[in-house]
């Protein structure tokens, strides 16, 4: 049954009656959500739901005669109660291989620390590679032939690249193409559906079976029984970086934020992990470099430029300000050493990417932030007639007629 609509009615079943278990006071009969389904209600043919309720009594029997432990731990998956099984018997195994590394209950504190209490990333990867974990997920409906490079209009054609070590290859975050050469050295020139292949695979494997399946995984083997407090844990968010294809947590904020280059994503992460910023300082620190320096440190490009200035800008409504007749003050990237007070004038930047210039007398001497440049590209396009002048080191600026 594993694999097919009855297995996922029947993991629907098994969350329905594990979220009755545990809410208290529940109304009704726990099978009433499985009646009420739409498809229940609506089938032409009466004799459906019967047999599909038949089943759903049959699911009810076999959760009952579980120990309550597992029906928990297997709800917990998403996956076919099947697969879910499997997976905990995988966790077991690898719970066992992990209370191994586990230091002694009497180890004083400062020591034991070494031990724990979680894993990084890469050594979970490998700890993963090593039991063969990656490829018992393989062995799941969820995830079978999901990681293949076979071509359908060529029978003959096939290319065998090892899991574990593709992983660790996507996570490094080395583009696809590059990717794609490195898997199939010989056949890519050759065989121009190679590329094609290898992103429907890494859709198919990373950004959702394996990462799914992963997550499951990782997650029964940290709340596994076997594990005491000195044992160590494996990575708890491995599947993130998985289902991304970056190595740090900082790309993983990027990519839930906006930024939709998975090279950027990487490049800023590891640069940010590197000076020890986290990712509750990423925002301020990406946008202190300006965009002059994603351009230098990270090639950014213009649609990688523009996906930068929504991350980092600020949500400000100067142009409703100055409706109102009040001017606007504006903080600068920088100030040219010796530059007074007075009138000054801003020019957008052409096609290449660049801060907005602030002049004074055909010279530039200042810059908008890169927080603030959607702002004042805002000013820029209103086309009311506004005067900016530098004070105090920052940009002032108000309507013509509401100016002194």
């Amino acid at each position: 049954m594993m694999g097919t609509v009855a297995a996922d009615f029947a993991a629907f079943v098994w969350l329905v009656l594990q979220t009755h278990a545990e809410t208290l006071h529940a109304p009704g009969d726990r099978l009433d959500p499985v009646r009420s389904l739409l498809a229940m209600e609506q089938a032409d043919d009466p004799s459906v739901p019967v047999r599909w309720m038949a089943l759903a009594e049959k699911v009810t029997a076999v959760y009952d005669a579980t120990d309550p432990v597992s029906t928990r731990r297997w709800a917990s998956t998403g996956t076919s109660i099947g697969s879910a099984r499997f997976l905990d018997q995988v966790a077991r195994r690898l719970a066992e291989q992990l209370v191994a590394y586990a230091a002694p209950e009497d180890t004083p504190d400062e020591i034991s620390i070494f031990f724990g209490p979680e894993w990084q990333l890469e050594r979970t990867l490998d700890f993963l590679a090593e039991q063969g974990a990656f490829k018992d997920l393989l062995l799941t409906p969820e995830a079978f032939g999901k990681w293949k490079f076979a071509s359908p209009h060529n029978k003959s054609f096939s290319v065998d690249v090892p899991i574990g070590d593709a992983i660790r290859d996507w996570i490094s975050g080395t583009p696809i193409p590059e990717r794609a050469r490195v898997w199939a050295p010989d056949i890519l020139s050759s065989h121009p559906r190679m590329l094609e292949l290898t992103v429907q695979s890494i859709k198919q494997a990373f950004e959702h079976a394996i990462s799914w399946t992963a997550g499951a995984l990782v997650n029964l083997i940290n709340t596994h029984p076997l594990l005491t407090s000195t044992t160590p844990r494996l990575f708890a968010q491995t599947a993130w970086h998985i289902r991304h294809g970056v190595d740090t947590e900082q790309a993983i904020t990027l990519l839930t934020s906006g930024i939709t280059s998975r090279r950027l994503a990487h490049q800023i992460g590891r640069a940010a992990a590197e000076a020890g910023i986290g990712s509750g300082e990423l925002r301020t620190w990406v946008a202190d470099q300006q965009i002059d320096g994603w351009v230098n440190a990270f090639k950014a490009n213009t649609y990688e430029v523009e996906d930068l200035l929504d991350y980092v800008s600020k949500p400000v409504n100067l142009l409703n300000e100055l409706l109102r007749g009040r001017p606007v003050t504006i903080p600068l990237a920088w100030v040219g050493r010796g530059t007074g007070d007075g009138p000054v004038t801003l020019t957008r930047s052409g096609k290449k990417p660049a801060s907005i210039r602030v002049n004074r007398d055909g010279n530039q001497i200042a810059a908008i932030p890169a927080a603030r440049h959607h702002a004042v590209l805002t000013l820029i396009d209103c086309g009311l007639d506004l005067t900016h002048h530098l004070e105090a080191g920052q940009l002032v600026t108000a309507l013509a007629m509401a100016s002194p």
